[in-house]
């Protein structure tokens, strides 16, 4: 996708995926602002980038799941005089566990993050984008978004609500020259697990031999997005999977993983 000269804005860019997307996007010759909550790492990453605008980069702190943070983000950057014309909505958390014992706050914080967020994010960088007749914005949802997922009941249904939320906002904006684009990784080399509170050695075990690199995924996306397409499912074993479970009734996926992942963490039934 061919933007002008304005900012490219990364959300959760101080590790993972966040953080190969500034880098991949620095090395393009575009300009970042790195947002983000641990201000020591947004400056590492900063740092470490290359590129003809590594220079211009700019690093915002900002925890996404305070209510209000979006218009303070969007603010922050009218205020710096940063045009924002790619936006990378990559910020998001995960919570493992049996539903009805996960803290109410928890949740609460989640939702704002993965949600309340990324919406109001595409809501007002959307709306400046628009106006100008040109932009991108990409969402990273998940493969757990494409079915319901035991365990991960909650944290699967916000990314459940950012496939289709992506896929409205294209079909709003087909025509102005803003193309949204929704990514789905599965399993990644990043702190996701350990942060989600999953200690089963196991389950790990099997999430990093079937995952990804943060590098690989981020440059999934990114292509993705440079080719308009609408939404993209990172990795072959996850797109046979999701051809898969999309041949069966919506209740069979998670009847499936339930007893596969009992197994993984431990849990009697």
């Amino acid at each position: 996708m061919q933007l002008n000269n304005g900012y490219a804005l990364v959300t959760g860019a101080s590790g993972g995926i966040g953080r190969e997307f500034a880098l991949q996007l620095a090395a393009q010759g575009r300009a970042v602002i790195l947002v983000g909550r641990n201000v020591k790492a947004l400056e590492d990453v900063k740092s470490s980038l290359t590129g003809a605008r590594a220079a211009d980069a700019l690093v915002i702190p900002c925890d996404l799941a305070k209510p209000g943070a979006a218009e303070t983000l969007h603010k922050a950057c009218a205020d710096r005089g940063a045009v924002v014309d790619l936006l990378v909505n990559n910020a998001g958390w995960g919570l493992f566990g049996a539903s009805v014992d996960l803290a109410p706050a928890d949740l609460e914080a989640m939702v704002n993050l993965n949600i309340s967020a990324l919406t109001n994010l595409c809501s007002l960088f959307g709306r400046d984008m628009k106006a100008r007749g040109h932009g991108g914005i990409l969402n990273v949802g998940s493969f757990a978004g494409l079915n319901a997922t035991p365990y991960f009941g909650s944290y699967a249904a916000t990314k459940s609500y950012v496939l289709s939320y992506s896929l409205a906002l294209r079909a709003e904006l087909a025509g102005t020259g803003v193309a949204v684009t929704c990514l789905l990784p599965g399993y990644v080399r990043t702190a996701f697990d350990g942060n989600a509170g999953i200690t089963s050695d196991a389950y790990l075990e099997f999430s990093h031999s079937n995952s990804l690199g943060a590098d690989q995924v981020a440059r999934i996306g990114l292509r993705a997005m440079a080719r308009r397409r609408s939404w993209v499912i990172a990795g072959a074993r996850n797109n046979l999977a999701a051809a898969f479970f999309g041949l069966l009734p919506r209740t069979a996926p998670p009847a499936i993983m339930k007893p596969f992942l009992d197994k993984l963490v431990q849990r009697k039934p």
